[in-house]
């Protein structure tokens, strides 16, 4: 009887955990090889099309459909996902990881269709879309994972602001809003996910893709914390001056990769070691360390719950913004500025460990993190 009652626990668990990450589009079928594969058809050539083992933004090894244009000015690789049945009097969330390299020659595209008779996909203020992308044009920086989010609301919604964004893929950090979301119209009764590459001659040129979701928004989609699902290998590398005093830091996706200055013997602490408690959050080398030690004060620490953040008035008009991270680089708090310069942090919920307040400054290029430490 026992053991009857441990499996029925066991497998109500296991169909929770798949409910939790139901992705309405099944990728199982994204073998290694080339062309059109069960469930997407192929954009442009078959040549155009190759499915490879390669690595995601986590450094996994994972099937990426690759898109190799030629050079000609049309479709240079991609798909169109097969019709799924929607409820349009439901919310739905599309995504899709995508990586440019080389160039920025062509356009990269992210959008849907929903077809029933004609287009069923109208703008959120109710006019007709017959081409509807989320979003499209060149990604931010080159040889670099995106996560691009766009949503398709409910037929009736009264939302007039699109959700849709764009996600750096190294530090988590939102980028910039997609163009548009759109809505069902009262008859949509499918949908499809579309991703390509267009209009790029550059035969060096590749733009990567990979996990492609469409989700119904009621809750048990993944969090944004679970699909970002940031490398957790990140860390901190420090360069030393010749008289061992800390000088530049630089901030690794993967510690595996990095290498800076060798510091002179005697002057590696624990706490100069780089680790993967050391996460410094931010895109591409850090920070150049100027002293911030009299203007911003941090207690307790190690704390329960509260952390009390104080900040003199000269560097707090340099703050853009505050984000508090975990040990495995997923962001869990956001705190607003409104110049304030006694700011809270509750951690009275989160789990015990280690929690990152990263500092973003407003000149573009510098950035503070300091340690929290919950008890």
């Amino acid at each position: 009887m026992k053991a009857s009652k441990f499996l029925c626990i066991l497998f109500l668990c296991i169909s929770l955990q798949f409910i939790k990450a139901q992705n309405l589009l099944d990728t199982s079928t994204w073998t290694i090889g080339s062309g059109t594969v069960i469930g997407f058809s192929q954009n442009g050539t078959t040549a155009e099309n190759i499915r490879e083992l390669g690595l995601n933004h986590v450094g996994e090894n994972v099937i990426l459909w690759k898109a190799v244009p030629d050079v000609s000015s049309n479709a240079d690789g991609g798909w169109n996902s097969d019709y799924i049945t929607i409820d349009n009097t439901k919310k739905y969330r599309l995504s899709v990881w995508i990586k440019k390299t080389n160039s920025n020659d062509g356009i990269s595209y992210f959008g849907c269709y929903s077809n029933n008779n004609g287009n069923q996909v109208y703008r959120l203020d109710g006019t007709n879309n017959p081409n509807p992308y989320f979003w499209y044009g060149d990604l931010p920086k080159l040889d670099r994972w995106y996560l691009l989010i766009g949503f398709l609301h409910e037929h009736n919604t009264s939302a007039i602001t699109s959700e849709g964004a764009i996600y750096d893929g190294v530090t988590g950090e939102f980028v910039s809003n997609t163009h548009r979301d759109f809505k069902f119209s009262s008859t949509a009764n499918n949908l499809a996910h579309r991703s390509y590459l267009y209009y790029d001659t550059n035969t060096s040129d590749r733009q990567y893709f990979y996990e492609p979701r469409i989700e119904l928004v009621d809750g048990n989609e993944l969090s944004l914390n679970e699909l970002l699902s940031l490398h957790p290998n990140s860390g901190l590398q420090f360069a030393y001056d010749n008289s061992g005093n800390q000088k530049q830091r630089f901030y690794c996706p993967d510690n595996a990769n990095c290498s800076v200055p060798t510091p002179p013997a005697g002057k590696i602490t624990k706490e100069e070691n780089t680790s993967v408690e050391e996460v410094d959050i931010q895109t591409d080398v850090a920070d150049n360390l100027e002293d911030y030690s009299g203007q911003l004060i941090m207690y307790p620490n190690p704390t329960k719950e509260l952390v009390n953040i104080k900040i003199k008035t000269e560097l707090l008009s340099k703050i853009e913004f505050i984000k508090i991270y975990n040990i495995n680089s997923s962001l869990v708090k956001s705190l607003k500025i409104n110049h304030d310069q006694n700011l809270k942090v509750d951690l009275k919920d989160m789990p015990t460990g280690v929690y990152f307040v990263h500092i973003h400054l407003n000149d573009g290029s510098h950035s503070i993190t300091r340690k929290i430490i919950k008890e």
